[in-house]
């Protein structure tokens, strides 16, 4: 009776698990048939490909270690990228890449690959996110439904003789990072990337095709006034001439019925209320959207006037008095905004007075810091106690963090003997992570800095981190659709456009920081390392996890033969998560700072480790409360 038992609930394994097989057999001969195609139908006169993909009964077990092919999962056997850069193949675009559902990135450039991309690219690869066609023979235009590839995030079409206008549905993709048309035959105006950051969309991305007109390179007016000249007086003559023997009988019979019109208009109709009813209706509904410019200022003066009774305001003699008169001995540091004073008030008690620069422009940052730090109080963030606007002059107070800022201890002179042990290092970090949970986890007012640098953290008597600058943060206090940035523009966009756009641009720099950490330099000179290497910055970070000679050459020197390389090296990892090419594969701050927290708790550094290991699982609801412990 006892093996019956068992072999019945192996048999009822073994049917249950039968649709999951024939699902990842068939995924699995999809994508043997997509490299076939690709292999058939590319010329390979240097054998990169042809020695390598070689198709057998053993096929299935061995398609991801082929030349060119990776996996996310080797034991799954699903193509994800397909690298074939420089590897001299010749022919068309391989339309067979539709059986690759899996695919997200592709990158062909650097061969001799010519004809027309696809017109349904959109259907052949709808999942992809890297796109990378430069330095072939592509010519045509470029196919408009590629506007519809919403994942897309790199986009490179350069050194190539596509022709046309580039299509202005392009402008939808509003996950792109990385794009360049150069070095084509393109005319026309280029798409409004409104939505795009400017770091992506730059005068570079078309440099060299001579028909191309718009924002950011030179208007289009100039270079197709001609021949909207020519066309719209033609009209217009023909226009005047058509209707001139018709105006002096009209004249008459129009201006009575004007007359009746305008006494009509002075009451709006029940129709008039409707239309603007669903006009304002449409606004809402609208994913993207800026609101009027009155609305604006009025709904940002009635947040601010409420933030006064929460900032005790400062007069402008008060702070004058307090740095002596802004004495060019009392500068504590210099910004890009302004000059920062050390001052002593009536209490008696130093502070840091920031005193932006006279630019009408800097208002926004101002209002920015007031909003963010008006209503953000922790213990990683930096303390604004006051403020002062008089005239033209803009003043913040904050709590003088006696240490100076991160970047003051990780790259200080020579000679200053300013040496940042392991455990604070990990202590500071760990910081930083806890306050990047408050600003991208709390309920009703999220947050993202946009500004994360090693400048832009204090570190107080107990090298314990705050979070300052915030005058180019973004702002959500409408529940999560509508966001307030340092433009003082309101914004509706998508949860996941924040997350992905905005959120994980704080996880990159937070992992920039943590290799500042870990090696000792400036950000620019680890991104010179791995220009050196001729790869990426996360190319690099791979290699160091695999290489353990050049592991030991770029970490600081402070830090070897301590008994901390074990540490070094796991954190080093957790950089890389924060630096991978995809915002969606970096992971949250929250996971971030329950990673980290282990090694906190070795050197006794952290006094909420169970209730922050609970949040691992929480729920929304739970994690508001898990972040509200958190506030000071």
């Amino acid at each position: 009776m006892v093996l019956n038992a068992r072999a019945l609930v192996l048999l009822h394994i073994l049917v249950w698990s039968l649709p999951d097989t024939f699902s990842q057999s068939s995924g699995i001969l999809s994508d043997i048939s997509c490299l076939k195609s690709i292999r058939d139908s590319l010329e390979d006169p240097l054998n990169h490909i042809a020695t390598s993909w070689t198709f057998n009964s053993s096929t299935e077990d061995s398609i991801c270690w082929y030349v060119g092919v990776i996996c996310e999962y080797t034991f799954e056997n699903r193509v994800r990228d397909v690298q074939l850069a420089n590897m001299g193949l010749r022919g068309k675009f391989p339309t067979g890449l539709v059986d690759c559902s899996e695919l997200i990135s592709l990158d062909l450039s650097g061969n001799v690959i010519s004809g027309s991309i696809p017109h349904d690219i959109n259907e052949i690869l709808p999942n992809l996110e890297v796109l990378k066609l430069s330095n072939n023979n592509f010519s045509g235009e470029i196919p408009s439904s590629m506007g519809n590839c919403s994942n897309l995030e790199v986009l490179k079409l350069d050194n190539n003789r596509l022709s046309g206008q580039i299509p202005q549905q392009l402008s939808e993709l509003h996950m792109l990072r990385i794009f360049s048309v150069a070095n084509n035959l393109l005319s026309g105006p280029v798409p409004d990337f409104r939505f795009v950051s400017t770091d992506t969309i730059r005068p570079e991305s078309y440099e060299n095709n001579s028909g191309l007109c718009g924002e950011p390179l030179d208007g289009c007016k100039h270079r197709w006034a001609f021949f909207e000249v020519s066309f719209r007086s033609g009209f217009v003559v023909g226009f005047l001439v058509f209707t001139f023997s018709y105006t002096a009988f009209f004249t008459y019979y129009f201006n009575l019925w004007g007359r009746s019109k305008k006494r009509k208009q002075m009451m709006p109709t029940k129709t008039t209320v409707l239309k603007e009813c669903r006009k304002n209706k449409d606004k809402q509904i609208d994913q993207f959207i800026q609101l009027p410019t009155k609305a604006l200022y009025k709904e940002e003066s009635i947040q601010v006037s409420k933030l006064v009774r929460m900032i005790p305001r400062m007069s402008l003699a008060e702070l004058s008095e307090a740095t002596a008169n802004f004495n060019t001995d009392n500068v504590i540091g210099l910004g890009k905004i302004g000059m920062m004073y050390k001052g002593v008030l009536s209490n008696g008690l130093p502070h840091a007075i920031k005193r932006l620069h006279d630019s009408q422009s800097l208002e926004k940052q101002f209002v920015s810091e007031l909003l963010a730090l008006g209503r953000l109080k922790h213990n990683n963030i930096v303390p604004l106690l006051g403020y002062c606007k008089e005239r033209k002059e803009k003043l913040l107070v904050y709590k003088y963090i006696s240490n100076g800022s991160l970047y003051d201890w990780l790259h200080a002179a020579k000679g200053k003997n300013k040496i940042l042990e392991w455990p604070s290092r990990i202590k500071i970090a760990m910081g930083i992570a806890r306050g990047l949970v408050l600003l991208h986890h709390e309920c009703n007012f999220r947050v993202v800095h946009l500004n994360l640098s090693s400048n832009s953290i204090l570190l107080d008597q107990n090298f314990e981190p705050k979070m300052s600058n915030f005058g180019g943060s973004i702002i959500s206090n409408f529940g999560g659709e509508m966001f307030k940035n340092s433009r003082n523009n309101n914004i509706f966009i998508g949860s996941d456009v924040w997350e992905l756009g905005y959120v994980k641009k704080d996880v990159y720099d937070f992992g920039i920081l943590l290799l500042e950490l870990i090696i000792g330099k400036e950000s620019i000179e680890i991104n010179n390392y791995a220009n050196n290497s001729n790869g990426s910055l996360v190319d690099w970070i791979a290699h160091l996890l695999t290489s353990s000679s050049d592991f030991y050459n770029v970490i600081d020197e402070s830090l070897i033969g301590r008994g901390f390389e074990d540490e070094i090296f796991e954190l080093l990892r957790i950089a890389y998560t924060c630096l991978k090419l995809f915002p969606s594969q970096r992971p949250t701050t929250l996971e971030l700072y329950n990673t980290i927290r282990i090694f906190g708790e070795k050197y006794c550094l952290t006094r909420d480790s169970e209730i922050l290991r609970q949040s691992e699982i929480a729920t929304a609801s739970t994690l508001c409360e898990i972040v509200e412990a958190e506030i000071t």
